[in-house]
């Protein structure tokens, strides 16, 4: 499984204005709701919420992957964004985000869940992978970016 698999172009948000990270959710999770990845946007939003109260999706180094297995979710799917300025995410390195990751799948879909997160973790472990994500100029350098590291590494 590839991370250019689970995402698209179209769910790709650069310069997102966004204030909190519930905005980043909705953002990207209608994103998904466009596509049909997410059948039930609200009840998606409520699971990622839930996940969230486990404990913090703000991996460091300006980076949050929320994620949740949900019945909302009819796929499994990924979206991301940059914004336009970091957003406090109790990180853990107490960074604020400003790279989201939103994993989306259905409740059964535990293999690819886990693949997906530690696919990217991988990615987003390298500080060279970091810089591309937030000096990239358009949507295509994010998923060229994406497809470089995972063939390096894979």
């Amino acid at each position: 499984m590839n991370i250019k698999e689970l995402l698209s172009e179209e769910r790709i948000l650069l310069n997102l204005n966004a204030a909190t990270k519930e905005d980043v959710w909705k953002a990207l999770a209608s994103k998904m709701h466009e596509e049909g990845i997410i059948e039930d946007l609200e009840a998606y939003l409520k699971d990622v919420a839930a996940r969230e109260k486990l404990g913090t999706t703000g991996v460091g180094f300006g980076v949050a992957i929320p994620h949740a297995k949900s019945e909302a979710a009819k796929a499994a799917g990924l979206a991301m964004a940059r914004t336009t300025q970091g957003i406090d995410v109790a990180s853990l390195d107490g960074t604020k985000a400003d790279i989201f990751f939103l994993i989306a799948a259905p409740k059964d879909a535990d293999k690819v869940y886990l693949q997906a997160l530690s696919k990217l973790a991988r990615l987003l472990m390298h500080d060279s992978f970091r810089e591309n994500l937030r000096k990239a100029k358009d949507k295509k350098e994010i998923l060229e970016a994406i497809e470089e590291l995972e063939e390096e590494i894979n």
